[in-house]
């Protein structure tokens, strides 16, 4: 009798536990992700991605890139979660706001060919930030940027549409 009971205890205590780790805890509600590509020199991919709090991703797939058009996906909370995570502790909030246009002020140097555009947005907790990124601006902050952009793009699963 007794060991019924510490069994059925411990199923259901398992099966409690189970549902909360099993389920990714969700991302702010205000939580919104925007990364859009620009013409460059070369023949770069343009296109913007936009990556909501539910995880649904809207591409839209502009020039020299796999599919043009508009395609709607979704990437998991986890996913999403590690994103924010990594754009955080790459101190994204405290980044400037442009490098490499009109001005040279965070480039430790400037390359002579033309850098593909990139802005990257983000909003999540209240908290807002967007940055223009010329690539043609090179040293260790834009490096840095530069890590996020893909980050973004490696979240939402970019590749099978650009590449």
């Amino acid at each position: 009798m007794k060991l019924g009971i510490i069994l059925a205890l411990a199923l259901t205590t398992a099966s409690a536990s189970f549902g909360q780790v099993s389920q990714a805890k969700e991302a702010a509600p205000d939580t919104l992700i925007t990364l859009q590509r620009g013409a460059c020199e070369a023949r770069c991919a343009v296109y913007r991605l936009v990556i909501f709090a539910d995880g649904t991703v809207i591409y839209e797939g502009r020039y020299n890139v796999r599919q043009t058009g508009v395609i709607k996906s979704l990437i998991s909370q986890a996913t999403l979660n590690k994103l924010i995570d990594e754009l955080e502790t790459g101190g994204f909030f405290q980044l400037g706001n442009n490098y490499g246009y009109g001005s040279t002020q965070g480039c430790e140097s400037v390359n002579s060919d033309g850098g593909p555009a990139a802005i990257l947005s983000v909003s999540n907790q209240g908290r807002s930030k967007t940055v223009l990124h010329n690539h043609r601006c090179a040293g260790a902050v834009p490096d840095r940027l530069t890590q996020m952009e893909d980050d973004v793009d490696r979240a939402a699963g970019a590749a099978k549409w650009i590449k």
